[in-house]
């Protein structure tokens, strides 16, 4: 199982986990960057949302509608991606996932994403990407995008790269 994180070269776990790659494009904050990263990958469980700032996600779906098999959605504009799905993509998955009631922004609690890591495990198959591109903002729920991806990878290290 590799890891990736955005701006580095590729970062890879201990153990290999059934062929699953998980990638970290925390920074594909709009719906364009978002599309290329997608794009890159064959089979995707994608991870996106937080907020929006105004951009429009049909497009976005209508592209990679035939590349991701599961879209987990977190944050605040989280809805706006599901109703593209729902209306352009109807066989794409759609998981919505809560922020625990004790998560707080900035704080050591990691559940938010450990919670994210766990639904794309238990649907991830030999051959899928696990590809965190939220084409959104990351100010609802983290402090940055760089402490979303962060966070996530960290989640990915502990609950699969073991």
């Amino acid at each position: 199982m590799a890891l990736i994180k955005p701006n580095s070269a590729f970062t890879y776990l201990p153990h290999q986990a059934e062929g699953i790659t998980w990638i970290n494009d925390s920074k594909a904050t709009n719906p364009h960057a978002a599309a290329a990263s997608i794009m890159s990958a064959l089979s995707v469980i994608w991870v996106a949302g937080g907020l929006a700032k105004g951009a429009t996600m049909g497009d976005l779906v209508e592209r990679v509608k035939s590349r991701v098999k599961v879209a987990l959605l977190i944050g605040a504009d989280r809805e706006l991606i599901a109703k593209e799905i729902r209306q352009r993509a109807p066989h794409m998955e759609i998981i919505l996932i809560d922020a625990p009631h004790d998560y707080v922004k900035g704080a050591q609690n990691n559940a938010l994403m450990e919670a994210v890591v766990r639904a794309a495990q238990s649907r991830a198959t030999t051959g899928d990407t696990v590809l965190l591109a939220p084409a959104c903002a990351s100010m609802d729920q983290f402090k940055s995008y760089v402490e979303r991806g962060d966070l996530f990878a960290a989640s990915v290290t502990r609950l699969v790269g073991r």
